[in-house]
């Protein structure tokens, strides 16, 4: 992978050391050269820069200032100072600078600079990914389940006695599978009977709030109140009505903890 950098300097002395020191480490690819902030900004503007290498004492705008004015793009690149400014090395690192370099410039702790720049990025690629994958992940989901025509109201119906009633997803808090029935229990202590299978609940119910916690049992996340250790493996799911106690098995125990990240 090659870091993308800038120098930043009013010296071109300096800059032609630290350009001299670049051409002797891999994966560096210096896109140019800028003398004070100003222009520093306007290039990172016009180009991807990944790393930007500043001096502090400049004319126009500072490296400092030139740091804050980074920060405020819309993706921002990381930074290092090199300067022989020692006292500022705090102030440098309050603004999240990557690295600070004291002049005269040694080969060895720049190259170090662009090892930690490389592991930013690279982490910095890899949430991106991430979040990319889940966010397609989900979009493939509910694609799907317009192809399967499966994408229902947010209220279940549940027929009992002649009549249906329409009940809000969100007030539902538990389903158990009794027999050849499963009952639906919600918010207002109420109980419903309804001819659904669990896994039939699976599919209607939304997969975000829902959780199927034990072969007997999807419950709504939002009413999980406490998660206690059963032993073995096993937990007990306490939920915020003290209506009921529910058994998260062993197997899905690991899923839960990744659904709600804990």
């Amino acid at each position: 992978m090659s870091v993308r950098v800038l120098i930043v300097d009013d010296d071109e002395r300096e800059r032609i050391v630290l350009r001299y020191v670049f051409d002797q480490i891999k994966d560096v690819d210096l896109v140019g050269e800028a003398v004070h902030g100003l222009e520093a900004l306007l290039f990172c503007q016009e180009k991807k820069i990944d790393l930007v290498f500043l001096d502090i004492a400049m004319p126009e705008m500072g490296g400092l200032e030139t740091a804050r004015k980074l920060l405020e793009m819309k993706e921002p690149p990381l930074f290092a100072f090199v300067t022989a400014r020692r006292e500022m090395a705090v102030d440098a690192f309050e603004l999240g600078a990557l690295d600070f370099i004291v002049k005269p410039i040694d080969k060895q702790r720049v190259e170090k600079t662009i090892e930690r720049a490389k592991e930013r990025i690279a982490h910095k690629t890899f949430v991106e990914e991430m979040v990319r994958d889940r966010l397609k992940e989900r979009i493939d989901f509910m694609l799907q389940r317009y192809k399967n025509y499966e994408i229902f109201s947010s209220k279940l119906p549940v027929r009992e006695k002649g009549k249906i009633t329409l009940l809000n997803q969100d007030d539902i808090v538990y389903c158990e599978s009794q027999g050849k029935k499963v009952y639906i229990c919600t918010r207002e202590g109420n109980g419903y009977l309804s001819n659904y299978t669990l896994a039939e609940l699976e599919k209607r119910l939304d997969n975000t709030s829902f959780f199927r916690a034990h072969q007997a049992f999807i419950v709504n996340l939002d009413y999980i109140k406490e998660i206690v250790n059963f032993g073995e493996g096993s937990y007990i799911l306490h939920l915020t009505d003290g209506s009921k106690n529910i058994i998260l098995s062993r197997s899905r125990a690991k899923q839960l903890r990744d659904k709600m990240g804990i």
